[in-house]
């Protein structure tokens, strides 16, 4: 029975996440699912490119985010000025709300964003939201990665494999393999992943709300999409294309819920 839970677990996780898959596929693949009126808008093809936007972000800044985590936090154990140097720099981070750490990021490039075509603007746009995501991740990734790999640094096994000789490198590269952080990388993983995805959808609601479809920065996000179609739940207005983006946002937030709470409950 555990087995059959498991599987129908990640059927689920796979249905709900499906969408950043999807989005990779021809829309046109789809359009007969939808009304004629929507697909000629060019409505749909604007849904599916908001979509592979939003994967590509999550995937870079997972990527990148997860380096330089892991990268500060094995450094941290290896010193600890460098560990508490990071710790500061990172709590000042965190004070402030990642809304504005992403704004922040744009201030010294709004001017070659608006100067440029739309594709060199979005490609920017995408480089300089893909490093604030990443920045406004740290604080918490480092945490959990950094103080599990203390503990397990300073623990009685440690103390015997310092006692042979080995050096800290490669002490802490053997505890990197350990199943507690294997859990805590995965964990760290999939919070990144909902903190992007929250922060990208929520950007591109505020900007669009702010600037417009013709304002900078391009961002193509998903949040966009709902911001400019937000009067489609008025009378008149056509609800789906309002709340087609939203259900299927809050298909993969769920997805990335559960991933969270399968791995702390493995942890445990």
């Amino acid at each position: 029975m555990k087995n059959l839970s498991n599987i129908l677990r990640t059927v689920c996780l796979v249905i709900l996440v499906s969408p950043l898959a999807l989005a990779w596929l021809p829309s046109g693949l789809f359009a007969g699912l939808v009304s004629a009126p929507i697909v000629d808008s060019g409505y749909f093809n604007s849904l599916f490119v908001s979509f592979r936007e939003l994967s590509i972000t999550l995937a870079a800044t997972m990527v990148f985010a997860m380096f330089i985590s892991i990268l500060i936090g094995y450094v941290s154990v290896l010193s600890v000025k460098v560990g508490r140097f990071f710790t500061n720099i990172l709590s000042a981070v965190e004070s402030i709300p990642s809304i504005l750490v992403a704004l922040f990021f744009y201030a010294p490039v709004s001017g070659f964003l608006a100067s440029h075509s739309n594709a060199v603007s979005s490609r920017m746009s995408l480089v300089v939201f893909v490093l604030a995501a990443t920045l406004t991740t740290l604080p918490e990734a480092v945490r959990s990665i950094a103080i599990p790999l203390i503990d397990l640094y300073n623990r009685k096994y440690s103390l015997s494999f310092r006692s042979y000789g080995f050096p800290k490198r490669r002490i802490l590269a053997v505890l990197m393999k350990t199943g507690l952080m294997r859990n805590a990388v995965k964990r760290v993983a999939a919070g990144i992943l909902l903190k992007t995805l929250v922060l990208d959808c929520s950007f591109g609601f505020i900007i669009q709300l702010g600037l417009g479809s013709y304002g900078t920065p391009a961002h193509l996000s998903p949040g966009a999409l709902i911001a400019a179609n937000r009067d489609a739940v008025l009378e008149g207005g056509t609800p789906v294309l309002f709340w087609l983006p939203s259900v299927l946002l809050i298909a993969i937030s769920v997805a990335f819920l559960l991933m969270l709470n399968d791995i702390k409950e493995d942890a445990e």
